[in-house]
């Protein structure tokens, strides 16, 4: 073990002094997840610290988050992955679901249309619920780049699991 803590010491340090600008943010990045994680008070993902995940309920019953565009969401073609952009859209549609039902939710299905290329400085992923069963929440979500072009579109269904 202290082998391996030396020998990723000596790769930050490299990464830190000879490493592209890229390379140097996927180090901070994964020190905001790392950071991200410590400072929650519910169980999440890292994945959510590395996208930066900071979240509100608005007074309309829509949620909301707005992440930067880092060089660890993009694809070989410079444009978000898609699967980061369809983990952003379950991850506010999931939020809405759980904040207006009260419950701890998991996803039953989702569907997404990527509608233009995911560019620029941030995506502004909202979310609102459609309907609320007994057991199941259906939510739909758009998310924008921040030169208001819409990116996805998407639906998604939760299972109420128990109460938070």
């Amino acid at each position: 073990m202290q082998k391996d803590q030396e020998s990723l010491l000596e790769f930050i340090r490299d990464t830190l002094k000879n490493g592209t600008e890229d390379e140097q943010q996927i180090l901070y990045l994964a020190r905001q997840a790392i950071e991200y994680m410590r400072d929650r008070k519910r169980k999440t993902a890292y994945l959510s610290g590395f996208l930066g995940l900071q979240g509100e309920y608005l007074e309309d019953g829509t949620y909301r988050f707005e992440v930067p565009i880092t060089p660890f969401m993009l694809n070989g073609l410079n444009i978000v992955h898609g699967g980061i952009t369809a983990t952003l859209a379950d991850a506010v549609m999931g939020s809405v679901a759980s904040r207006s039902t009260g419950y701890k939710v998991v996803t039953t299905e989702m569907n997404v249309h990527y509608l233009s290329p995911g560019t620029g400085d941030k995506l502004i992923a909202t979310a609102s619920v459609l309907r609320r069963g007994k057991t199941l929440c259906v939510c739909e979500c758009k998310i924008h780049n921040d030169q208001s072009q819409l990116v996805l579109a998407g639906t998604g269904t939760f299972y109420l699991i128990e109460p938070r």
